[in-house]
């Protein structure tokens, strides 16, 4: 045999080592494909996620800014925004009563 020609042994050693290595291939494509697949999935639940998030944060702003509002309606209902009410805040630390302070 020549330069050209194959003996039959070497051909097969090659074929089968050329279908392993296709097997590898095509095997490693389909892990890749389910691998894709999976990172799309989990892709769109966190874009999900973020969109709910955004949503959920403007709603708890929106109630924060309803309850304050309230509370500064309550507030001046109840005459707690006068400047008596400021003026007695601290009140403890001026009592002529208290031990240790000098009157």
């Amino acid at each position: 045999m020549r330069w050209p020609f194959v003996s039959r042994s070497r051909y097969e050693v090659a074929v089968g080592k050329a279908s392993y290595a296709t097997e590898q291939a095509i095997d490693t494509s389909i892990v890749n494909n389910c691998l894709t697949d999976a990172n799309l999935a989990v892709a769109r639940r966190l874009t999900r996620a973020l969109r709910a998030c955004k949503r959920y944060r403007a709603a708890l702003a929106a109630e924060q800014r309803r309850a304050d509002r309230l509370q500064q309606r309550l507030d001046d209902c109840l005459g707690l925004n006068t400047a008596q009410v400021a003026e007695g805040q601290r009140w403890q630390q001026t009592r002529h009563d208290k031990k240790g302070t000098v009157s």
